[in-house]
C-alpha cells in the first residue's frame, strides 16, 4: 500500500516538474510577482496600523505631545489638498446651507461681508457685526483648530490652491478636524463684532490684496 502511495506521489512530481519546464513563464514569472504585491500590501497596510496606533498612543500621553503632533506632523508634514478628491469619494463633503447676504453696500470678502477693515498682526481685522455669521471663502480641509495668540478661536482651512486661511475670533462652530468644507459653507459665528483673517502660503503671510487679486 504505501509502495503504491509512494509510486503516486513520484508520478505528480514528475508531472509537475515537466510542466514547470514546459510553462516557465506561468510559474516562474507570475507567482513570484503576485506574492511579491501581496507582500507590499501588507506591508504597507502594517505599517499604517503601526502608525496609527502610534499617534493615537503618543497624542494621549498629554496635552503638550497632541500640540507638538499637530503642529509637526499635521500641519506641516502632510500635504492635505493633494488628497481631497479621495477624502471626498470616502466621506464626502459637507453640504451647509450658506447665510443671505445683507445690505448691499457692505464690502463683500469672498464669502465675508464686513463694513470696516484694518491691518491686524499678520492679516487683518474684519468688523462684520455682533455675533454674526462666518462663511469659508474658499473650500478646503480644516486642519486646525484652537487658540492662538491674540487671535481668539482659531480655525485653519488649508484651501484646494494650497493658501491656508485663519478665521479668528470665531465661536458657535460645528467644524471638526480634517472636515472638507466647501465655499459659502457656515464656519461659525463671530465672537463679538470682530473677526481676524490671516492668510498663508508655503510658510509666508500674504495680504488681503494680494489674495484677493489671486482669486
Amino acid at each position: 500500500m504505501n509502495e503504491e502511495i509512494d509510486a503516486i506521489i513520484r508520478k505528480n512530481k514528475l508531472k509537475r516538474e515537466r510542466y514547470v519546464d514546459a510553462n516557465p513563464g506561468v510559474i516562474k514569472e507570475e507567482l513570484p510577482k503576485n506574492l511579491k504585491y501581496v507582500k507590499g500590501l501588507i506591508s504597507r497596510v502594517l505599517l499604517a496600523i503601526i502608525f496609527v496606533l502610534g499617534s493615537i498612543i503618543f497624542t494621549n500621553i498629554s496635552d503638550n505631545n497632541k500640540a507638538l503632533y499637530q503642529k509637526y506632523v499635521l500641519e506641516d508634514s502632510l500635504e492635505f489638498t493633494k488628497i481631497k478628491e479621495l477624502y471626498q469619494s470616502v466621506f464626502g463633503s459637507v453640504d451647509m446651507t450658506k447665510k443671505d447676504k445683507g445690505d448691499d453696500s457692505e464690502v463683500v470678502f469672498g464669502d465675508i461681508s464686513y463694513t470696516n477693515i484694518e491691518p491686524y498682526q499678520n492679516g487683518v481685522k474684519l468688523t462684520v457685526g455682533m455675533n454674526e455669521v462666518v462663511d469659508v471663502i474658499t473650500s478646503g480641509i480644516v486642519v486646525f483648530i484652537g487658540e492662538k495668540d491674540n487671535l481668539g478661536n482659531t480655525i485653519i482651512i488649508q484651501g484646494n490652491d494650497g493658501v491656508d486661511i485663519w478665521y479668528s475670533n470665531i465661536t458657535d462652530t460645528d467644524m471638526a478636524l480634517y472636515d472638507y468644507v466647501e465655499a459659502g459653507s457656515i464656519l461659525g459665528t463671530s465672537n463679538g463684532e470682530d473677526i481676524y483673517i490671516t492668510i498663508c502660503k508655503d510658510g509666508e503671510f500674504m495680504s488681503y490684496e494680494e489674495y484677493m487679486a489671486s482669486i
